[in-house]
């Protein structure tokens, strides 16, 4: 009987100690790096143990640490220690670097962390200001041109979300100073590239004659879905931007038309000076003689205020008992509208279409007329500050869209941009919709009725125009 008594107390003796070596076990597997600390401050202190910290920038820990690790693993083994890192904290910008070890050893790798900190190259950042209208040229398609010069440079580059209405935009440069060099040398040759081609872009543009049309209230509203017309094409994540623009027609500043300043417009005045000089020769026109003209028709005809010919839609036939029938032509590159008797169109050149054509309808998005029209005064104003067909640059950002009623022959539309106008030739800009307000022209639009008209506003920095 005691021999059992003694058998049990012997084993759960063995048990309890058992549970007792695993629970410390366990203990010793789990702690962390601060209870670790207090452990070993109950230890003696002996000459052979010691613990150093150091603090280390939090950019420079990453590197130190290395890929998998692989650095910091490495100064362990040369210096025989245990090295680790203290919780980091985004409000300081240094972490404590915890070596555990001999004496011997922490001075060793204490001496290696220091000697890899030394010995990495020092980054700089570098900040450029790029007009906003080259950013895109910069970026490039899908990103591919800024991510060519990261590769080449090897530095990072990176444009920063500040004011994208700002004529330029701050570029951030971060690298090495020769990465830093190479990567500015980069985008100062595109920036140049990119002012000498505006530069010859501006002085064939300051070659355009004013083209002085007619006063026509009654003018065709456009139709806007058509085979190679121009649109205002939106470059997604670059709000509120500004682009250049003539204003090539106008019946009211609810209803005129726009040009994008750029390559097409070049490409427009050298397509007028070819179809001049082609459908000027009697002997080309009876090649492209029409047999009937109907609505509908795109022709080439004689404008008659600066005689140069031009792209045209005809909108209507206007029969006469008296004369021979004439067309009600639409200027598909500039918005105007004329009347020309049928026999003086001709059929336009196959190669004289490839051009898209031009003129955007656009309204004043943010105002209406005082009463159900505008006054005589207001369209006077209008046209007198928006220099239309006088080829003075303006400039123009997307405020919204609406829709219209289908005018134009054969073609149906597409949702027409409202847009806000502003000369910006003098030292303050001139907001065209303010300065209608001010002179008691018109009135600003209802919060609601603003509301629904940018209910798809979309506005852009880089501006692109794409065929509908």
């Amino acid at each position: 009987m005691k021999s059992s008594i003694g058998t049990k107390a012997l084993t759960t003796l063995l048990g309890v100690s058992l549970v007792g070596v695993a629970s410390y076990l366990v203990y010793l597997l789990f702690k962390n790096d601060e209870e670790d600390d207090d452990y070993l401050s109950t230890l003696p202190k002996t000459s052979r143990f010691k613990v150093v910290e150091l603090r280390i920038q939090n950019e420079m820990v990453r590197m130190l640490i290395g890929r998998n690790g692989n650095t910091i693993k490495q100064i362990e083994e040369q210096s025989n220690t245990k090295i680790n890192f203290k919780s980091y904290d985004p409000n300081v910008a240094e972490r404590v670097c915890i070596i555990r070890g001999s004496l011997d050893g922490c001075n060793i790798a204490e001496n290696l962390i220091q000697e890899f900190i030394a010995s990495q190259p020092v980054l700089e950042i570098f900040d450029m200001w790029v007009p906003q209208h080259f950013v895109g040229k910069i970026i490039g398609r899908c990103g591919e041109q800024i991510m060519q010069i990261s590769s080449l440079s090897g530095a990072k580059i990176q444009f920063l979300d500040d004011d994208r209405s700002a004529p330029t935009r701050r570029l951030c440069i971060k690298g090495t100073k020769e990465q830093t060099l190479v990567a500015k040398s980069y985008i100062e040759d595109i920036v140049k590239k990119c002012e000498v081609n505006q530069q010859k872009l501006n002085a064939s543009l300051a070659k355009r004659e004013p083209r002085l049309p007619p006063k026509n209230l009654d003018a065709p509203k456009v139709a806007k879905e058509i085979p190679k017309v121009e649109r205002i094409s939106p470059v997604p994540g670059q709000p509120d931007s500004q682009f250049d623009v003539y204003v090539s027609a106008m019946v009211d500043p609810s209803h005129f038309w726009l040009q994008i300043v750029g390559p097409k417009a070049t490409e427009l005045d050298q397509l007028v000076e070819d179809m001049t000089e082609y459908y000027n020769k009697p002997e080309n026109r009876e090649f492209h003689v029409l047999e009937k003209v109907e609505v509908g028709d795109l022709v080439a005809a004689l404008f008659k205020y600066d005689n140069k010919w031009y792209r045209a839609e005809v909108l209507r036939i206007i029969e006469s008992n008296t004369s021979e029938p004439e067309a009600e032509l639409y200027y598909v590159d500039y918005g105007d509208t004329d009347v020309v008797p049928c026999k003086d169109t001709y059929e336009v050149r196959t190669d004289f279409l490839q051009l898209h054509f031009q003129a955007i309808e656009c309204y004043l998005s943010r105002i209406d007329p005082i009463g159900t029209t505008w006054s005589e005064a207001a369209v006077d104003k209008f046209e007198e500050w928006t220099h239309v067909a006088q080829w003075k640059r303006l400039s123009a950002k997307i405020n919204g869209y609406t829709e219209r009623e289908k005018t134009r022959a054969k073609r149906e539309g597409s949702p027409v941009p409202g847009v806000d106008l502003f000369d910006v030739s003098n030292e303050r800009d001139v907001d065209i919709a303010e300065e209608l307000v001010k002179h008691g022209f018109a009135v600003f639009k209802k919060e609601n009725e603003l509301r629904l008209s940018t209910s798809r506003t979309t506005s852009t920095s880089n501006i692109s125009v794409e065929s509908m």
